[in-house]
This record gives structure tokens, sequence and C-alpha cells, in this order.
């Protein structure tokens, strides 16, 4: 009898959803200083927060919470509003490698995690 395969686990299984929720509360932490970009988030960052990371929660593979409150995520569409050059992305991808940084997740899920990222930062460039 053929044994059966094992489930994949998914980026999100593999990272933790604890790992995630410190991921961007360390990528804010950049933010909030950063004279670029700071200013196209609202004064308080606490919904921009917790937007990132119901986002990142279901784009990783766990729970679909954003879809549900916010619809599809449309990520290029709810950001046309701001000016995102490479200079932007650049600055926005800066925080995130921080945080990254400090993350305590292996090596193997930092990379795909980066990869990820990176390729939404560019696909946000709009001028």
């Amino acid at each position: 009898m053929p044994k059966k395969m094992p489930e994949q686990q998914t980026l999100y299984e593999r990272i933790g959803e604890e790992n995630i929720l410190q991921l961007v509360d360390d990528f804010y932490a950049g933010i909030e200083t950063d004279e670029l970009i700071r200013p196209m988030y609202p004064e308080d960052l606490l919904g921009a927060k917790n937007r990132l990371k119901l986002f990142l929660i279901q784009a990783l593979g766990g729970r679909q919470t954003y879809t549900d409150e916010r619809g599809h995520p449309m990520l290029r569409r709810r950001h046309f509003q701001w000016k995102i050059g490479k200079e932007e992305a650049t600055h926005w991808l800066k925080h995130m490698h921080a945080a990254l940084e400090k993350a305590t997740f292996p090596e193997k899920e930092k990379d795909a995690f980066w990869d990820y990222v990176y390729q939404a930062a560019l696909h946000m460039i709009n001028s």
C-alpha cells in the first residue's frame, strides 16, 4: 500500500502567529521614525498594524480574517492613493528587513517571507 504523502505546512504554520505579530510590531517601530514614508500612515498606527497583521496571517496561509473583515486584499489598489516610487519601497523594505533580522524563526522561513514581501513591495510601486 502506498504511503500517504505528509501534508505541507504553510509558511504561517512554520513561522507561527506570535512571530508574525512580533515582526509587525518591530516593523512599525521603524516606520515610526521614517521621515519619508511615515507621513503615508495615520497618526495612530494601531489600525495599520492590525491590518498588516491580519493580512500577513492570511497571505501566509492562516485564517482568512482579513478578507472576512475588509474584502479582497487588492493591495495595489488600496495603496494607489499614495505616491510610491522606488525610494518609498526601499524604505518600507528596509524596515521590514530590520524586523526580519530580529525575528527568531529559522532562516529558511525568513528567506521565504522576504521573497514574498520583496515582491509585494515592488508591486506597490506606482510612480
